[in-house]
């Protein structure tokens, strides 16, 4: 049952499910079963024509065992500093507001491997490896990051593709530049052998449009060449660099989740957070789920009770909260289950393989 409630209260999907999906309502300070069907699709729909790279004329890639970068035009290194909405010039409100969540962009490709299941994980502890910690925003008179209840940590992440303008969700982590993204790989670049996508912006506590934290610019994106190759869904993370805004950069601006990698698929007390964009969804509002992950038969996923769809790729895991903004990001939304003889969400369950330790390698590179 869908549930509607007046603005500045939090709206819900109840279900039979362990798992209440809540709106995050911008004036509201509160915080907020079964396996359904068995079928997978990754939350997105890969664009034809992937040898039109929509990532042409960007940077030279930066290239290691594992994964491969790629980096902003020099034009957007050079307007970096400036205060315009993309320092690159492509986006315009008019684009913004024409964005389609990437898993609605048309699938002509024919093939059908978002339902091939990801294989065995070589890694697995309850716990996992801390790389970062989470970190609070700088405070400031120029900055004031818990002006907008949403979740300062996660926000809607903007890119261009082949078809046109798209949007996944994407969310902060803690490093030592103060300026990184985590999100789905599947949200940076085709996959199966096709292109990168390119323009990417952040815009943190998106609700109904940018917070007062506004837009931030990407100066780098890198994910696994085993996605870019053959989209392995067990490496379908992604990680991206932005350039500071006015000066400051984004973890100073906003705080960051700390990371994890080699944590087991079973977690207590775990938040996700997205942007769904399927009926009865927008992509215009952040919702969450909290509740228990558990282990997917036969597979390194992690299965998680929650109703989001399309749009919700690259939202955060996240265990061991400290507050709403802040807790350990240990997986990324990749997939959800699927109706039997669809590629529809089916609002049952999402799928993720934790984060390995080849993340650790890409994490390490940025």
């Amino acid at each position: 049952m869908f549930q509607q409630k007046q603005r500045g209260r939090s709206a819900h999907i109840a279900s039979s499910h362990n798992t209440t999906l809540k709106r995050r309502a911008r004036y509201s300070m509160g915080i907020g079963g079964a396996l359904g069907a068995v079928l997978l699709t990754v939350i997105t729909i890969a664009p034809a024509n992937a040898s039109a790279g929509a990532g042409a004329g960007a940077g030279a890639a930066d290239d290691d065992a594992l994964s491969t970068s790629i980096n902003a035009p020099l034009a957007a290194a050079r307007n970096a500093a400036g205060d315009s909405l993309d320092p690159a010039g492509f986006w315009t409100e008019e684009k913004l507001q024409s964005a389609i969540p990437l898993d609605l962009l048309p699938d002509t490709t024919g093939s059908d491997r978002r339902s091939e299941p990801p294989a065995e994980s070589d890694e697995s502890s309850d716990e996992g490896v801390t790389l970062s910690d989470p970190v609070a925003p700088l405070q400031s008179s120029e900055i004031t990051p818990f002006a907008d209840p949403v979740a300062s940590t996660v926000g809607r992440l903007f890119f261009n593709t082949p078809n046109g303008p798209s949007s996944c969700t994407a969310s902060t982590i803690n490093n030592a530049n103060k300026n990184l993204l985590i999100t789905a790989g599947h949200c940076v670049h085709q996959g199966g052998g096709g292109a990168w996508y390119s323009n990417f912006l952040f815009a943190p506590s998106y609700y109904d449009g940018p917070s007062a934290q506004g837009y931030w610019s990407w100066s780098n994106a890198r994910t696994f060449n085993s996605w870019m190759d053959s989209s392995d869904f067990t490496h379908d993370q992604a990680f991206i660099a932005v350039y500071p805004n006015n000066g400051t950069q984004i973890v100073d601006a906003v705080g960051g989740n700390g990371l994890v990698t080699g944590a087991g698929p079973v977690q207590s007390n775990v938040r996700v957070w997205g942007y769904p964009a399927d009926p009865p969804f927008t992509g215009e509002i952040p919702y969450y789920c909290d509740g228990n992950t558990t282990a997917v038969a036969f597979s390194s996923d992690a299965s998680f009770p929650c109703g989001m769809n399309g749009g919700a790729s690259g939202g955060p895991w996240l265990k061991d909260r400290i507050n709403v903004n802040l807790g350990y990001t240990w997986a990324i939304t990749s997939r959800c289950e699927t109706t039997p003889g669809t590629t529809d969400c089916a609002l049952t369950n999402l799928r993720s393989t934790p984060n390995t330790r080849d993340v650790v390698t890409m994490f390490n590179l940025m």
